[in-house]
Order: C-alpha cells, then structure tokens, then sequence
C-alpha cells in the first residue's frame, strides 16, 4: 500500500524541515516587517522600551517583533507600524521590493548558448 508521506505543520517559527511555502514566506514577511519597524523606530530616535510605552505594548512584543517572530499578533504588529507613522501600503510595498531585491531566479542559459558539455546526447 503507498501511502503519502506526512507533512510537518508550520511551527510560526524559524523555518523546519517540512515547512511549507507559505509557512516560509510568512516567516520571510515577519522578519521583513520587524526590521522595517526597527528601521523606523531607530530613525526616530526611539529606544524599544519608549515604542512600547507609546504604543500601548510591551517591550517584550517589541523585541519580538522587531526580531521577526512570525507569531505576533497581526492587529497589535499594524497598530505599532502605525504609531511610527508607516502606513500598510508602504509597509507592503517595502516588503514586495525588498523580496523583488532578494529572490532567486535559476541561471537558465539562452537556447543559443552552447551547453556546458558540449550538445546534448539526443534525448527528446
């Protein structure tokens, strides 16, 4: 009998063996989004614990936030990009291009490139 191999859920930590795409990509966003709000936040001119007491947080939530813990809570994370001043759209279209920036792209020779070993052996 074949069986399907068994799938690791997402841990909302840092990547596992097992973990899904999307998993990946969430993790990828959070720590995305952390380092823009710590960005913000030192441009400012604030320490963690001075965010924190103008956002209404902790400065536990801060740090974990800013280190990209994938399992902060989604209204709180906005609502301090948004005491900081940073708006949704700017916070996603940052995040978009700094994947665009960072994204690999497989090195696919063009077709009138010759191939590393010479022409192929035929196969079709």
């Amino acid at each position: 009998m074949n069986t399907p191999p068994k799938r690791t859920p997402p841990s909302g930590g840092d990547e596992a063996p097992g973990e899904t795409g999307v998993a990946r990509q969430a993790a990828e966003f959070a720590a995305a989004f952390g380092r823009l709000i710590q960005e913000e936040r030192k441009r400012q001119g604030l320490r963690q614990d001075e965010l924190a007491m103008v956002s209404g947080t902790g400065k536990r939530f801060i740090v974990d936030l800013e280190a990209g813990k994938s399992t902060c809570q989604l209204g709180r994370s906005l609502h301090v990009a948004n005491v900081l001043g940073l708006r949704i759209e700017e916070v996603l279209k940052d995040a978009q291009v700094r994947r665009a920036n960072t994204s690999e792209t497989p090195d696919i020779p063009d077709s009138d490139e010759e191939e590393p070993h010479g022409p192929s052996s035929g196969l079709l």
